[in-house]
């Protein structure tokens, strides 16, 4: 019985272990804006945006979910340009760094989110 406990934190403890990070605060690599993204709920949103303070709450990030390779994930991203959602493919390829890779037609944009611990003051 015990043995059995055992075995099972550990399987748990590997899992978390191997779990993304994901999910949390990131900043915009130029523009002041920053994002509160929420694997289980799969969005993003915005919750602080200094050039458009009327932007705060509104969905950046929807329908995110895990994609076929580990530790990347596909969803929708808002393009203020296109003012449309498009599709978006995120990767983490180290833990403070969120890729965001949009692809239209022919071009295709990547952008690099830095992961923040928390909203800085103004």
């Amino acid at each position: 019985m015990l043995r059995s406990i055992l075995i099972t934190l550990f399987l748990l403890a590997c899992n978390v272990c191997t779990a993304s990070d994901i999910s949390g605060f990131w900043q915009h690599p130029k523009d002041p804006v920053w994002l509160d993204f929420n694997e289980e709920s799969g969005s993003g949103i915005a919750v602080r945006n200094d050039d458009d303070p009327s932007s705060v709450g509104f969905a950046v990030l929807k329908e995110v979910v895990s994609g076929p390779k580990k530790g990347q994930w596909s969803g929708q991203v808002f393009v203020p340009q296109l003012g449309s959602y498009k599709q978006v493919v995120l990767t983490l390829p180290n833990p403070t760094t969120l890729k965001m890779k949009v692809k239209i037609g022919f071009i295709s944009r990547t952008l690099e989110w830095s992961k923040v611990s928390g909203i800085s003051e103004r």
